[in-house]
């Protein structure tokens, strides 16, 4: 992964969605050139509550309106499917701009906060897998904190954390897609 700088975003902020947008927006019109469609990536299982954040948040924007999203609480995209669904992203869609969202583990100071990045992430980091890594544009969000045993910390998450951070990722990445003219 390039070394990028990330933009932290705590949730508990008021104006936290419209935050994201402005940022999602700046990448997404910095990168389009070139690409003829946008779409949202969501990574993730409900097998695990915090690992849950990606699949929640594509079911949100398909329920908002969004149609290019893959990865929902109903067909998920997960590390066992993650390689095949990725290349089906490729097929499907024209030269995608493909803006990536998954949960993550970081510091105890982070959790509640979305990050945001010009990059592709690497999902299953934060659990010692070694996944291929998606996207354009990056969204994360921070549901624990980084231990030995991340799953462990991915099942101890509090579903209501996860379900408020995928309701501001998603309202901030539609008002995005909405604001910029492809």
């Amino acid at each position: 992964m390039e070394n990028t700088v990330k933009k932290y975003i705590p949730t508990d902020m008021e104006n936290s969605s419209e935050i994201l947008c402005e940022s999602v927006t700046e990448y997404i019109e910095k990168k389009l050139k070139g690409h003829n469609s946008i779409v949202v990536f969501c990574i993730g299982t409900d097998k695990a509550a915090g690992d849950s954040l990606g699949p929640l948040v594509g079911s949100r924007l398909i329920s908002m309106g969004l149609e290019n999203v893959m990865g929902t609480i109903d067909m998920p995209v997960h590390a066992v499917n993650i390689s095949n669904k990725k290349e089906l992203l490729y097929n499907v869609y024209d030269k995608p701009l493909v803006v990536a969202v998954d949960a993550s583990l970081g510091i105890q100071s982070h959790i509640g906060s979305l990050s945001v990045w010009d990059g592709a992430l690497l999902p299953g980091a934060g659990v010692s897998k070694k996944l291929c890594e998606v996207g354009d544009i990056s969204i994360t969000g921070i549901v624990n904190y980084w231990s030995l045993n991340g799953i462990a910390r991915l099942k101890a998450t509090k579903l209501s954390l996860v379900r408020e951070m995928s309701e501001i990722i998603a309202e901030g990445i539609f008002k995005a897609v909405n604001r910029v003219n492809y």
